[in-house]
C-alpha cells in the first residue's frame, strides 16, 4: 500500500504473476498437511504442529487480506475434502480470519505483527474444536504450553520466509502489493 491510497486499497485482488503466488499458497496447504501430521506436539498428546497453517499468514504478508482469506477459505477447505478431517473442515474459518489479519498487518517492517496473526489463527481453532466437541480440555496447563509451543515454531517459520521471500516477491524494498 502505499502512502496516500486509502486502506481499502488493501482489499483488492493481487495482479499478475501474484496469481502464481496465491495458487501455490493455495495449494500448498493441502499439500503439507500429509507431512505435518507426523510431526508431534512435544506437549500436547494425540496433536501435531499444524505447520500448514503459516500459508493464509504468508499469502495475506505477501499479497495482502484477500488473498490471505483465499488462502485461507481454499487451502483449508481443499485440504478438508482431499484429507477428510474434521479438524480442518472446523479451521475454515479461523484460517480464514488468519489471513485477513495477517493481511491487514503486513506492511513494511511489520513483519511480527503479521507473523503474531497466527496466534488469533489457534486461539479460534481451540475455541471452535472446543465447542463442537473435537477438544476436551483436561489439563489447561498443558494445552497452553502446548499452543506456546506451536505458536513459537509457526513464527519463527513464518518469519524466516518472509526473509527469504521477500526479495524474490518484490521487485522494490517497500513494495508489497
Amino acid at each position: 500500500m502505499y502512502k496516500d491510497e486509502p486502506f481499502y486499497y488493501n482489499l483488492r485482488m493481487p495482479r499478475g504473476r501474484s496469481y502464481l503466488g496465491l495458487l501455490f499458497f493455495v495449494l500448498a496447504y493441502p499439500a503439507t498437511h500429509y507431512f505435518v501430521q507426523y510431526i508431534p506436539n512435544p506437549f500436547v498428546p494425540n496433536a501435531n504442529l499444524a505447520m500448514n497453517m503459516i500459508f493464509p499468514v504468508l499469502a495475506g504478508y505477501f499479497y495482502g487480506p484477500l488473498s490471505g482469506a483465499v488462502t485461507g477459505l481454499l487451502g483449508t477447505g481443499l485440504s478438508a475434502v482431499i484429507v477428510p478431517d474434521m479438524y480442518d473442515a472446523l479451521s475454515i474459518l479461523p484460517h480464514t480470519l488468519m489471513g485477513i489479519i495477517a493481511g491487514l498487518m503486513g506492511k513494511p517492517r511489520l513483519q511480527f505483527l503479521s507473523a503474531l496473526s497466527v496466534l488469533a489463527g489457534h486461539a479460534l481453532n481451540v475455541i471452535f474444536y472446543w465447542r463442537f466437541g473435537q477438544l476436551e480440555v483436561t489439563n489447561l496447563f498443558v494445552l497452553v504450553l502446548g499452543l506456546i509451543t506451536e505458536t513459537t515454531i509457526d513464527v519463527v517459520a513464518i518469519m524466516l520466509l518472509m526473509v527469504l521471500f521477500h526479495k524474490r516477491i518484490y521487485r522494490e524494498d517497500e513494495q508489497r502489493w
